[in-house]
């Protein structure tokens, strides 16, 4: 297969051979119609201008030479007595005959090398004398050689193929140089994607913004789908690492004690007692990690979740009586406006509403509140609380997975992947989740979530 530049640069050419060469050709089939048509008009009017003096001199003695400097030099002339020739000039006499023969009141190519044309002046009183013999002329015969009309097609049409080539050939070489100068960047990229591609992470494509917009505009997005890829696989190998770390400290606490257990460091029932209830909450937490992973994994994966009609504000009651059944002391209220019901997996929304409820209990002392509110369009899911506010610098960072607050948020020891399977849920179920925070005054989350209304659909079908 031909590489683009050759293909291009053999598109081009057959463009400019067609384009160059078709013009000579038009050009050498125009210019003999050309030639011959300057010709007749020529001949046309040395015959008018013979016919009119002829008329205003009658009954005269012709003089041939003054009648051939009258029409021209390179037109004869035949005077005619009836069918004979009695006077030429300007004519080779071995084609005098054949010129009369061919010659007729319009103009014609004779089949000799001539075009003719009679004018008859019969009538006139035309006479031409030679050597004391006086011959009453009734016609007058023009004839003008081709010879000079076709050494000059030849010349042009010759002209015009030399032209042709010569521009063809420079238009081609310009084609390939254009089409190579063109090209340039993109083998640039190429060869600097092919380094890219063999492991060196950190070049990216140039990009020649006075270039080719389209060309610039490729390279920027291109670098740019490698900009994304190097995020994600940065990510992916941070959350490897994070998950790596955190699947094994609970693993190395619970060998840890299996380890003593096996010493005979544990010689005292109650410790073992003890170290198994260690050993039985390090493997639970191992437990709900490789839950909340594979959760993970399945809404990356974009696995379909249930789409049944769930109601928001049962959910979410539902979710504050098992809180204030946990944490009694705690003040959690809760206010539901109309009737928040939507298309979802039932289970993934109560999952999101405990999420955040378990994150203001866990992370803060203060009061929590959740308002459910129904909308005409959307539906939203509001979770305050009046601890002391998420820094600001930390509100970006807080859906990232594996991510801790800082102290003031009171963590305590979280797998930091609450959050993510929130946003990741809600985002699975097409909702939008943000949140606002003020230092010392508390932080809320807000879910938006699209309504869902059966009447509607059953009027639409």
């Amino acid at each position: 297969m031909r590489s683009i530049r050759g293909r291009l640069t053999l598109s081009l050419s057959l463009v400019v051979v067609v384009i160059v060469l078709g013009f000579a050709a038009i050009g050498a089939v125009a210019v003999p119609s050309i030639l011959l048509n300057r010709d007749t008009d020529r001949l046309t009017a040395a015959g008018d201008r013979v016919l009119t003096s002829l008329r205003l001199s009658g009954g005269v003695t012709i003089d041939l030479d003054v009648l051939q400097n009258f029409v021209a030099n390179d037109i004869g002339v035949v005077l005619l007595a009836g069918d004979e020739a009695v006077a030429t000039s300007g004519l080779p006499a071995e084609d005098v005959a054949e010129i009369v023969a061919e010659a007729g009141p319009e103009i014609s190519r004779a089949s000799s090398p001539y075009l003719t044309e009679r004018i008859d002046v019969e009538g006139l009183g035309l006479a031409y004398a030679d050597n004391g013999r006086s011959s009453e002329v009734t016609a007058v015969v023009l004839g003008m050689r081709s010879a000079p009309r076709d050494i000059t097609t030849t010349l042009v049409v010759t002209a015009l193929v030399v032209v042709a080539l010569a521009t063809t050939s420079a238009l081609i070489a310009v084609a390939a140089i254009v089409v190579g100068r063109g090209l340039r960047p993109l083998a640039d990229m190429a060869n600097r994607a092919e380094r890219i591609a063999g492991g060196d992470r950190t070049l990216r494509l140039p990009v020649d913004e006075s270039g080719d917009p389209a060309i610039a505009r490729m390279a920027n997005t291109v670098n740019t789908a490698f900009d994304a890829q190097e995020d994600a696989e940065n990510r992916v190998r941070a959350f490897v690492a994070d998950a790596s770390h955190e699947l094994r400290t609970p693993l190395t606490a619970a060998h840890g004690w299996i380890e003593l257990y096996l010493r005979g460091g544990l010689r005292d029932e109650k410790q073992r007692d003890a170290a198994m209830l260690r050993v039985a909450r390090q493997l639970q937490r191992l437990g709900e990690l490789t839950d909340e992973l594979a959760l993970l994994a399945r809404t990356d994966a974009g696995r379909p979740l249930l789409s049944e009609q769930v109601d928001l504000g049962t959910v979410a009651r539902d979710v504050v009586a098992d809180a204030r059944i946990v944490h009694p002391a705690r003040s959690i209220d809760i206010v539901v406006t109309g009737e928040p019901k939507v298309l979802g997996d039932g289970a993934r929304l109560a999952q999101v509403v405990r999420n955040l409820v378990g994150n203001a209990l866990q992370h803060t002392d203060g009061d929590v509140e959740v308002d459910v509110v129904a909308g005409d369009a959307r539906h939203t899911i509001r979770v305050r609380d009046s601890g002391s506010g998420i820094p600001s610098e930390a509100l970006p960072h807080i859906f990232e997975r594996f991510w801790r607050g800082d102290s003031a948020r009171s963590a305590s020891g979280g797998s930091g992947l609450g959050l993510a399977i929130v946003q990741a849920l809600v985002e699975a179920h097409d909702g939008t989740i943000r949140v606002t925070s003020v230092t010392g005054e508390g932080t809320t989350f807000e879910v938006s979530l699209a309504a869902h209304t059966p009447q509607r659909e059953a009027s639409g079908a």
